[in-house]
């Protein structure tokens, strides 16, 4: 009698089934995957548009470096469109930066292919740069003279 007791005891346990387990195994895939999409698309966004604002400190940076020593400097691009440098007198490359794995520099057109500075740190010639990004192309136009640079996203 005591066997057939303890017998009853072990058929009542309580615990989840292997459907259950594999349901909530499912759900929480599910719920994980999405965020690590949402969450890539969103880092590379952020990478992107932090490469923009080093592309424009460098052009800045290109400008400065003109006025200070009284100089020529051009920002060129380099490896296809996906990197740029910044030369300095006598074609001596200062730095060089790459863009993002999907992000690139588009050629064609009246687009300019570098930002040149003069001595007195005026831009040599005015233009559009446009940067194919994951997410669309953004113009940057370059004004006359000052060094300013517009931003538009297309």
């Amino acid at each position: 009698m005591l066997h057939q007791m303890q017998a009853m005891e072990t058929t009542n346990e309580r615990g989840f089934t292997f459907l259950e387990l594999l349901l909530v195994l499912s759900v929480v895939g599910i719920v994980s995957m999405t965020i690590l999409y949402v969450g890539n698309r969103w880092f590379t966004e952020q990478s992107e548009k932090e490469a923009v604002d080093a592309f424009i400190a460098t052009i800045h940076h290109a400008q400065a470096y003109a006025i200070g020593h009284e100089t020529a400097t051009a920002v060129r691009f380099r490896n296809s469109g996906k990197s740029y440098s910044l030369f300095t007198p006598h074609t001596t490359t200062y730095s060089t930066t790459d863009f993002p794995a999907d992000m690139k520099w588009v050629a064609g057109g009246n687009r300019i292919s570098a930002i040149e500075f003069q001595s007195n740190g005026r831009i040599a010639k005015p233009g559009t740069i446009i940067l194919r990004t994951s997410t669309g192309n953004i113009r940057l136009t370059l004004q006359l003279e000052h060094g300013r640079v517009f931003v538009y996203e297309e």
